[in-house]
């Protein structure tokens, strides 16, 4: 459903209700965090869905700067899944296909910044194998963050394969 029709939608009922006499109208109908898409297939790699969901976490993930190739994806999140309130310790669980077993994972806030980072190992290298890690984070009130899974780059740092997701942080 579009953001208008919702809207739309939620005025028609108030203002039903204040004529019936069972609610006062609302001061302000503001659109809701509940209504922003979840990112494209390439953002999330091989998630549940390629199609956008409305989900209850707004986005805040940045561009993607090496996204996997969806055809063959070296890196694969189940769990959490996108639009997913999570509390710490945060279990995150896959697949990886990344050198000497080893990859990263780095849990950035709203603003970007870094509120957790820790490595993880798959069962097996080279091979696109399982893996579950656990993140500690902590944070005073819920809100929204992008959950990063990559792989580093032997050649030059940097990242490769990255997998975002984005969640929502509950304290």
């Amino acid at each position: 459903m579009r953001l208008g029709t919702l809207m739309t939608a939620g005025l028609l009922l108030a203002f039903a209700a204040v004529a019936c006499g069972k609610a006062e109208a609302p001061a302000e109908v503001t659109p809701t965090a509940a209504l922003t898409p979840q990112p494209s297939a390439t953002a999330t790699a091989a998630g549940p869905s390629p199609t956008a969901v409305a989900t209850a976490v707004p986005d805040v993930c940045q561009t993607n700067p090496s996204p996997v190739n969806p055809a063959d994806p070296n890196i694969i999140v189940r769990s959490p899944e996108p639009g997913q309130v999570v509390t710490s310790p945060l279990v995150i669980t896959g697949q990886a296909r990344v050198f000497e077993a080893q990859f990263n994972v780095t849990l950035y806030g709203e603003l970007g910044g870094v509120i957790a980072e820790t490595t993880g190992m798959t069962e097996e290298g080279q091979v696109l194998s399982a893996f579950q890690v656990e993140l500690t984070f902590a944070v005073s009130r819920e809100q929204p963050a992008c959950l990063w899974v990559y792989d580093i780059s032997a050649a030059d740092g940097s990242r490769r394969d990255v997998v975002q997701v984005p969640i929502g942080l509950a304290p």
